[in-house]
């Protein structure tokens, strides 16, 4: 049995997420060979779009994947033509050993392609009984693969329900809302029923932090709670999974007065992947943002709006034109837009120095595998050179920007990943 040191590829505060998310798993003894020895810096996300050039770079030697329990994955990439050997792919649990007292990597399987119009396909099941990180190798005969691999994808599937439910969990003081809490909640759920089309959000429940039966204390509603100061977890996870059995199982959205960050409205993790409480379940918005040192309030509506755009980024959904603070978050300066036909790309962005960098900016997303949190400053001026309003993606969902455009909604491919991802996951 081989023990790996995970501190050499995994930031340390990525730890607590890797208990979490795998438990405590006795690895098996066999086939250890080819275990990752790459960086890990760089994550497959299921049914993503896009060409990332450091995926491609880096499956030979590990990167991550989330599994869910009973669901069907495809891995895929080109054929290399100047390679006369198929790789096999071998792929490894991440688990925690009591006895070391440290994180290594236990062998799951190891799969030998099909050929399908010049890709190089593997199939699987995961058969574990939640959620787990795998991480991959591929290797030719005594060696990793050394042959190109080019436009990775991995497809996924899963046959947990397309319907789930939401919690809208009101944490501290909020001041200055515009509308009822139960107002908001309607405002919520008629915002999925215009634009969450290929799901269905079933009830949108309304709760306090403060009446949690085990944490209320730690939320008084006296308070202001401002994500980031008054407790270091930017991501409110301990209210994730709220203790009743018909709403355990739902999105938990917590909304907070505001973010410690200038300019940030809303966070959730990319492909948060978990509908079952801790690491990974919840989207906070706020209802202030923080300009020139300066609390401005939000209105129902803007905080609606926001809330749709970051439960798109927590079914897997990028923007549909990528930021420099976007670049910088996923550590991947390869990926420049979502990578699906029906969002246009906008080119405005290469010549706009709001889209490269924008003061007070922040990433509106985490990448679930790093836990990094968004601290992206960039002093450049908020105006664009050009109106952004121009931009073909204006009027998407995942539009990085504000703009003066309508929000039409999704895509149709973007619907069919909020769907498909949804059913991954138990609830």
């Amino acid at each position: 049995m081989k023990i790996f040191c995970l501190e050499k590829f995994f930031l340390p505060f990525a730890f607590a997420l890797i208990l979490v998310a795998c438990g405590t798993v006795e690895p098996p003894e066999t086939d250890e060979g080819f275990i990752p020895d790459g960086e890990l810096k760089f994550a497959l996300i299921p049914n993503d779009n896009v060409p990332g050039d450091s995926v491609d770079a880096n499956l030979s030697h590990g990167v991550r994947i989330f599994v869910h329990p009973n669901a069907h994955y495809e891995l895929s990439f080109d054929k290399d033509v100047y390679s006369s050997s198929k790789p096999q792919l071998r792929l490894f649990r991440v688990y925690w050993n009591d006895r070391m007292k440290n994180y290594g990597a236990s062998w799951v399987r190891t799969i030998n392609p099909d050929e399908e119009d010049g890709r190089y396909v593997y199939n699987f099941v995961c058969e574990e009984s939640d959620r787990s990180i795998w991480i991959t190798s591929l290797n030719d005969g005594n060696d990793f693969y050394n042959g190109t691999t080019r436009n990775v994808r991995l497809k996924a599937h899963g046959s947990y329900s397309d319907h789930f439910s939401v919690n809208l969990i009101v944490a501290g003081k909020i001041k200055d809302l515009d509308v009822s809490y139960d107002s908001l909640a309607q405002m919520l759920q008629e915002g999925f029923d215009r634009f969450y089309t290929s799901v269905k959000v079933d009830t949108v429940y309304v709760r306090f932090a403060d009446e949690h039966p085990t944490l209320g204390k730690k939320y008084p509603k006296t308070e202001p709670w401002i994500a980031g100061r008054t407790s270091d977890d930017q991501m409110m996870t301990d209210l994730g999974g709220w203790p009743e059995s018909e709403v355990y199982d739902a999105l938990d959205v917590v909304l907070v007065h505001r973010f410690k960050q200038e300019g940030l409205l809303g966070l959730s993790d990319m492909f948060g992947s978990n509908m079952s409480g801790g690491s990974g379940s919840t989207v906070v918005v706020a209802n202030h943002i923080r300009q020139d040192g300066v609390d401005m309030v939000i209105d129902a509506k803007r905080i609606v709006y926001t809330a749709l755009h970051e439960i798109g980024h927590f079914f897997g959904l990028r923007h549909t034109t990528a930021t420099f603070s976007d670049q910088v978050a996923n550590g991947d300066y390869s990926v420049y837009d979502d990578g699906f036909t029906d969002t246009p790309y906008c080119f405005e962005s290469l010549s706009s120095k709001a889209f490269l960098a924008k003061k007070g900016m922040a990433a509106d997303f985490r990448q679930p595998f790093r836990q990094q949190a968004p601290r992206y400053r960039f002093d450049v001026s908020v105006q664009a050179l050009s109106n952004v309003s121009y931009c073909p993606d204006a009027s998407n969902f995942m539009f990085p920007m504000e703009s003066e455009t309508e929000l039409i909604g999704f895509s149709e491919q973007q619907l069919d990943v909020i769907r498909s991802n949804l059913m991954l996951m138990p609830h």
